[in-house]
């Protein structure tokens, strides 16, 4: 019982390192590329393509832009619950709010 308990969490923590990883790969091609998105127009499945953004921030963003209107700049994205400097920093370069 013992050996499948460790077997199981062995299993669980490689899973979890597998998921940090891909996920890093994503943000660094993401950077490398230099993909840059509207933000004013952008869909919530291309703005989990941005670094630091999941589906519930996407979707916060989305429902933020169509209640309150546009962003103007990176600081007017912050007033997006969830979304502070350390998101704007790392979305900076790939976004444009034409």
């Amino acid at each position: 019982m013992l050996f499948k308990n460790i077997w199981g969490l062995g299993l669980i923590l490689i899973a979890v390192a597998f998921l940090n990883v891909v996920q890093a790969q994503s943000e660094t091609e993401l950077t490398a590329t230099n993909i840059v998105i509207n933000i004013n127009t952008a869909s919530v499945e291309q703005l989990v393509t941005l670094p630091g953004i999941g589906l519930a921030k996407a979707q916060a963003i989305v429902a933020n832009r169509e209640a309150s209107g546009r962003f103007d700049d990176l600081t007017s994205l912050t007033r997006v619950k969830g979304v502070g400097d350390g998101i704007v920093e790392k979305i900076k370069q790939h976004v444009v709010f034409d």
